[in-house]
């Protein structure tokens, strides 16, 4: 599942503008995503930036469950949605440890934009993520780096999606959305005791599909 040199929704929107919420039908209050992906090796920059996102060499991988619910919706010229998530995350780590389990819990915002004559859904959501064994690939970067790991880590999601009702309108569900989205995990260069003090963290690449209802 390489995604290679994929130009993220967030490097061509900043010359693109908002529009009306109306053409996303984005009323659902409630969320529910189902997920797998990869991790690499890449900081998250320059994924977001470039695109840039091969798998890492361990090949460990992610599965995972979000439930969302709306919290508020900003009808103004910005256009901003407010969810509150939490997350379930099972670890495969491919025989360097034990599978293990995360948790998390994050604020995301989401923007609605047209991209390329496309109605697109932008996000990034910030939190609190618990794992259960500090993941395999992470705990390699953050110990070279800075000879520290850690269970709790400062969560972000980043990513977009599109109802599949735009991409196949014949056959596709207005409420059902598929996306791309970076699931990041990181100690905030060493500023935060809460999270030991660490530097650096792991990124998971993972498609998704998620009802709205």
């Amino acid at each position: 599942m390489k995604l290679n040199k994929i130009g993220l929704i967030f490097f061509l929107s900043l010359s693109l503008g908002q529009i009306s919420s109306s053409t996303f039908y984005n009323n659902e209050k409630w969320g529910i995503r189902f997920y797998r992906g990869y991790a690499t090796y890449r900081p998250l920059i320059a994924i977001i930036g470039s695109g840039d996102m091969p798998m890492e060499r361990h090949e460990t991988g992610i599965r995972g469950i979000d439930l969302s619910r709306k919290i508020t919706s900003d009808q103004s010229r910005a256009n901003i949605d407010w969810y509150l998530k939490f997350g379930f995350i099972r670890h495969l780590e491919k025989g360097y440890q034990p599978n293990h389990n995360q948790y998390n819990i994050f604020i995301q915002a989401y923007q609605n934009k047209i991209v390329l004559g496309y109605p697109i859904n932008l996000f990034i959501g910030e939190g609190l993520s618990y794992s259960e064994l500090v993941p395999y690939v992470e705990g390699r970067e953050t110990r070279r780096i800075s000879g520290r790991d850690s269970k709790l880590m400062n969560y972000l999601n980043v990513g977009f999606d599109i109802s599949t009702y735009h991409l196949f309108p014949n056959i596709g569900l207005i409420n059902l959305y598929v996306g791309l989205a970076i699931s990041h995990r990181s100690g905030v260069y060493k500023q935060i005791s809460f999270f030991n003090n660490t530097q650096g963290g792991g990124n998971f690449v993972t498609l998704f599909s998620e009802y709205k209802f």
